[in-house]
């Protein structure tokens, strides 16, 4: 068996995505992906096709590719139990949840000494799961808001006009910019780091200029957030964690 890591950029979008190719006697016509133990895509090929031809074949179908680490993903996640300790994202880190079974009023959740503390009177998993997922739509508001004035603010095609910001609970989708001009973002997000949440907001403000993901668009990009490659491969190779918790 042998390994190879390499990296494909899409002509477009022009995007990082990091795999491994490895070889198998038994493979000899087709190309198979995989997962490893961390979750990255691992692809198995004929020990007959170029390294080239492995890239040229995954960028002509990223789309599957990308459906694929997502349900592959999804299966080699642990579920979540919304237990007592059980660590859970909150700005790029895990902290405990401390759940303190409390009668007589309704469920509060609140950050308290590096832990998410949930006092409620019905301390069962299927409440504290939708206690949980409300506590990251009240967190994500001001957050998101926050960020989002202060890169508009580094954006002179915003030109100080106020950019309307709606928040959904996504599935695949990290933020979008409508045609109107508001910018919509998955209060998953708030699971991400500071500079992960940035670069997704900066991405669709550049949208409010170019609708498009063309090489116009990717200039503005660059100079709002010229480390949004990185960030890009990250949220790729991390993100279907925030999503599935």
């Amino acid at each position: 068996m042998h390994r190879i890591t390499s990296k494909l950029r899409a002509k477009s979008p022009p995007e990082a995505l990091e795999y491994t190719i490895i070889r198998r006697p038994r493979v000899t016509r087709r190309l198979h992906m995989e997962l490893d133990q961390q979750g990255g895509l691992v692809v198995v090929a004929p020990a007959h096709w170029p390294r080239k031809y492995i890239r040229e074949t995954l960028a002509q179908n990223i789309p599957r590719v990308e459906r694929f680490l997502a349900r592959a993903r999804e299966k080699q996640v642990t579920p979540l139990q919304y237990a007592q300790g059980e660590p859970h994202f909150y700005l790029g880190e895990r902290y405990p949840l401390a759940i303190h079974h409390v009668a007589g009023r309704g469920t509060q959740v609140a950050f308290v000494d590096d832990r998410i503390r949930i006092d409620t009177p019905k301390p069962n998993p299927e409440n504290i799961q939708t206690s949980l997922q409300n506590w990251y739509l009240n967190m994500a508001g001001p957050v998101f808001s926050d960020r989002l004035a202060v890169l508009s603010r580094r954006a002179p095609w915003v030109n100080g006009k106020a950019v309307p910001l709606k928040l959904r609970r996504m599935k695949r989708t990290w933020g979008n910019c409508s045609s109107k001009g508001a910018i919509k973002l998955n209060t998953h997000l708030i699971k991400a780091p500071l500079e992960i949440i940035d670069s997704v907001i900066a991405h669709e403000l550049c949208h409010l200029e170019e609708m498009n993901h063309g090489r116009a668009f990717y200039t503005l990009l660059e100079k709002l957030n010229p480390d949004w490659r990185q960030h890009r491969a990250r949220l790729r190779s991390e993100g279907f964690v925030y999503l599935l918790t």
